[in-house]
Order: C-alpha cells, then structure tokens, then sequence
C-alpha cells in the first residue's frame, strides 16, 4: 500500500474560463480595441485633445475588459449595457494604472507629446495582447489581408466554445442569414 500523497497542488484551471480569455478576449481585442485605438490615433492627429482623451478612456476599458475576461469579467459586451462593468476581475492597480493613462494624453497632446502617448496606449495593448497567450500577433482585421486570418481564428474557437456550453465569438448579425 502506498502513502497518500501529501503535497500541495495548485488547482486545476477553469477550462472554460480560459477558452473564454482566449477566444472572446482575441475578438474583443481585433474587433472593438483597435477601432477605438484608430480613433485615438485620428483624434491625436487632428489635434482633438479632448476626443482623443474620451476614446482612450474607452480603449482603456475595453483593454481591461478583455484582461479581467481571464478570471471573471463579463463575456458579452454590447456597448450599449450599462450595467457592463470593464473592470470586473481586474486588478485595482491596472484600472488605476490604465485610467492614468488615458487621462495623460490631456498634457501629452497640446504639449507636443501626442506620439509618445499613443506608444504608450499602444503598448499598454501589447501587454493585454500579451497576456493572451498566442504565439503570434493577432492579425489586424481592419487591413485586407488581416480579416481572413481573424475569420480563420474565430472559425477554430467557434466549435470548442459551443461544445462548451459557451457563446460564440462571431457576432450574431455577422452569422444570421438575410433571408
């Protein structure tokens, strides 16, 4: 008879937790991060301080949002649920840390520093895309070549999150037949 195994072991992942992370997060990130990173970046480069600050705050959030989906943020994000909170299993010093961020470019901009703030913004993105976990960078769906690979990731998470019990990264309206 053998002993009983005494040691410590960290507990086993939440699966379904962790397809989620990846997979919603990866969309979020391709879908609603860098439309609102252009738009900080046009707002920079028209010279619109205040537009350019509003848009990183919701870059911000969304970027968090997709950070927080690892432990138990919200996976459905509409933009128009008011109830949505960005910041739900975020650490409190990255939500202190990336508001900063966002409200820096309110000097940064009149002061001529308007492309090192958007360096900044742009690697606090690196860190949530990062913290993902893939091999490589997310294509850009917004460039003609980068949509196809975004619909060939979406294509491989799809079957493992409906085996899951879990709601799938394609937006519905992109999936629903016209007829």
């Amino acid at each position: 008879m053998t002993a009983p195994h005494t040691e410590a072991h960290e507990p086993l992942p939440d699966v379904r937790r962790l397809m989620a992370f990846r997979a919603h997060g990866a969309v979020r990130l391709l879908l609603k991060c860098r439309a609102a990173q252009e738009d900080v970046e046009g707002a920079v480069s028209a010279g619109q301080p205040e537009v350019a600050v509003l848009m990183a705050y919701d870059l911000v959030q969304l970027s968090l949002s997709v950070r927080g989906l690892r432990t138990h943020g919200e996976l459905n994000y509409t933009g128009e649920q008011p109830g949505f909170d960005p910041f739900a299993g975020v650490p409190e010093a990255d939500v202190e840390d990336g508001l900063r961020l966002a409200a820096d470019g309110l000097e940064a901009i009149p002061q001529g520093r308007g492309e090192e703030w958007l360096d900044r913004l742009s690697a606090h993105l690196g860190v949530t895309e990062g913290q993902l976990g893939y091999a490589q960078k997310l294509p850009n769906v917004r460039a003609g070549s980068g949509l196809m690979k975004g619909f060939k990731l979406a294509r491989t998470w799809s079957p493992h999150l409906e085996r899951l019990g879990l709601p799938d990264v394609m937006p519905s309206n992109w999936t629903r037949r016209a007829d």
